[in-house]
């Protein structure tokens, strides 16, 4: 798929300077598209802009923001209008593990914010930019967590949930108006992500291999789960009791519940 010539000389990827926002920079990047990556860190977006625009000869733009401030998403739409942007890659997020009774109010309420407000209301304006336009890409990056009740990352899993069920439904809403839509639900990746999340293990699929996989779905599937292990958990839910699913789940997660 030549993704210029199907989505537009631009892609946004917020949450770009880390883990799988940044291979999603890569392999944008290879396909020829013109970049606008979005993150807090500004010196590492600067790396891997000018990574990308000496390999790849393509624009790669900066732009330095806290997507948890209020109406940052709406600054931001605002900022990159003027541009041809026909992808969006809305990845920005992050974890956080434990009992929900135990946490941090402030982290909890700045996990609602990034990963159910600017996501729904950055996924709301450029779908409705992009039907306008007439055509136009996105990828919402969820979790494997979005499939059942995460009991040792409570809040994380319900705030994936959200994404997942929105991704769903906008796509039916938008069906036959020329925008793709697939949702990434991977499981544990080796990222940055792992730190923020605090106490997680350093293992799980390659980034790369996690971000090709929404690549190559984008217009084919509207749900994509990396690794086969990854599908058939995703899919398990399904044919279980749902008592049974959340007590297997505890259980797997049992060592950010001590």
């Amino acid at each position: 798929m030549d993704f210029k010539d199907k989505y537009g000389k631009y892609a946004l990827i917020t949450g770009a300077s880390a883990g799988i926002g940044k291979e999603f920079a890569y392999i944008l990047g290879e396909k020829a598209l013109d970049l606008i990556l979005v993150a807090r860190r500004d010196e590492k977006l600067k790396e891997i802009a000018e990574e990308i625009k000496n390999k790849h000869k393509v624009e790669c733009l900066v732009i330095k923001k806290d997507l948890t401030e209020e109406n940052s998403y709406k600054e931001l739409f605002d900022l990159t209008i003027r541009y041809d942007i026909g992808l969006l890659v809305n990845n920005a997020g992050f974890g956080y593990y434990g009992r929900f009774i135990n946490q941090n109010e402030e982290k909890l309420k700045d996990m609602l914010k990034l990963n159910v407000v600017t996501f729904a209301m950055l996924t709301r304006l450029f779908a409705e930019h992009f039907v306008k336009r007439g055509r136009g890409g996105i990828i919402l990056v969820s979790s494997l967590a979005a499939f059942q009740p995460t009991a040792g990352m409570a809040q994380y899993g319900a705030t994936k949930g959200f994404e997942l069920q929105l991704g769903e439904a906008l796509s039916e809403e938008i069906k036959g108006k020329n925008v793709d839509i697939t949702i990434l639900c991977p499981g544990a990746t080796v990222t940055e992500f792992q730190i923020t999340a605090e106490g997680v293990p350093h293992s799980g699929m390659n980034a790369r291999k996690v971000a090709m996989c929404a690549v190559n779905n984008l217009g084919r599937k509207v749900i994509s789960i990396p690794g086969w292990q990854n599908k058939i958990t995703g899919k398990l839910h399904r044919f279980l009791p749902r008592s049974f699913v959340r007590w297997a789940t505890a259980r797997a997660l049992s060592h950010y519940l001590k």
